[in-house]
């Protein structure tokens, strides 16, 4: 919405001129107002007026639309007055807007006088915190007889949008699967955890995987190894690569297996409580936010995993009751291990 009030001797501006100050925009509340500023120095003149307001990428000015016209509301001597000629023309390659009235008589303008402008804005839902600029161009005020110029003038949109979370919940099984539509900062806690890994190519009935550090990119598959418990992704507001060699696909909603195609495959357990693995899946539906393999035919029954360090994912029972030397990541020596990474005889191993 765009709103026009007058205003006598506002700010210390010269006269001839347009401006706009610092718009403060949480995105929590929605949408924000811009406020904007026109000052002539033309004693008992009628105007018309245009003007260019060049938006960020992302932003875009709420107007009011009756009948297929763009309006504005126009305040004149302190009494509301609605200027059916005024027109708010948008220019998506621009992402512009072109104020224009042919209506001069609704435009006196007194000495040291002008008016106060508020348009209402609204961010796109894809839009990050940041600083974005808004340039005011193209700016007269003309009566047939008189035309006033004045110069550009740019400022800025300071917005801030909390960041989107996600939290993920790991079993007593050390692992789970994950997929989401936004990047995201991986935590960690005393032991380092949680590790991320993606498929970066199969070898037999062997998934070949490589970490992910630092960030995850949004669309983007991955296997989380950690200790039980829940891990809170944070939304990441950088630049952050895509991984193209991930063989791991995944879903932001419960979708149905049959929209997929392929042979699908997720994590879990083989029969009777096996090893933990990629299973050829039986059911009619992914839960959202899963991460899952897809083959184009079902040859192989389920795909275990090759860490890239030489880590191997056991089943705990497989190591108590034996002589073996089992550290924690920090080093401590560890008589009854339960879930998570250690150091066994050497090699790091994963217990489920």
């Amino acid at each position: 919405m765009l709103s026009f009030l007058p205003f006598v001797g506002m700010h210390a501006q010269s006269q001839n001129s347009m401006w706009g100050e610092d718009v403060e925009f949480d995105a929590s509340d929605g949408t924000a107002d811009m406020e904007l500023y026109l000052s002539v120095d033309e004693a008992g003149r009628y105007f018309a007026t245009h003007f260019t307001i060049v938006m960020p990428k992302g932003f875009t000015i709420v107007s009011e639309v009756e009948d297929g016209e763009t309006f504005f509301d126009c305040y004149v001597n302190n009494s509301r007055q609605r200027d059916t000629s005024a027109s708010l023309k948008y220019f998506e390659s621009t992402n512009s807007y072109n104020v224009i009235t042919q209506n001069a008589s609704a435009y006196k303008i007194n000495q040291k006088s002008g008016y106060y402008i508020i348009a209402t804005i609204q961010a796109d839902e894809d839009v990050v915190s940041g600083t974005y600029p808004v340039t005011l161009k193209n700016i007269t005020m003309a009566d047939g007889v008189v035309e006033v110029s004045m110069p550009d003038f740019t400022f800025n949109i300071i917005y801030t949008k909390a960041a989107k979370t996600y939290d993920l919940t790991v079993t007593d099984a050390g692992m789970a699967t994950m997929y989401l539509d936004f990047p995201v900062t991986i935590p960690s806690d005393a032991n380092n955890l949680p590790a991320v890994y993606y498929v970066a190519g199969i070898e037999g009935n062997t998934l070949t995987m490589y970490e992910v550090e630092n960030t995850i990119p949004a669309n983007t598959g991955v296997i989380v190894v950690g200790n039980q418990g829940t891990y809170t992704f944070t939304e990441s507001t950088g630049t952050v690569a895509a991984i193209t060699d991930n063989l791991l696909k995944g879903v932001t909603a419960s979708t149905s297996v049959s929209s997929l195609g392929g042979t699908i495959y997720t994590l879990g357990r083989g029969k009777n409580g096996g090893l933990l693995g990629f299973h050829k899946y039986t059911g009619s539906t992914l839960g959202a936010n899963k991460a899952y393999l897809t083959r184009n035919n079902g040859n192989v029954n389920a795909f275990d995993f090759q860490f890239p360090d030489g880590t191997t994912f056991i089943n705990r029972l497989s190591v108590t009751g034996q002589k073996n030397e089992i550290y924690d990541l920090q080093g401590r020596k560890v008589e009854n291990p339960t879930t998570g990474v250690y150091i066994i005889n050497g090699v790091k191993t994963i217990l489920k």
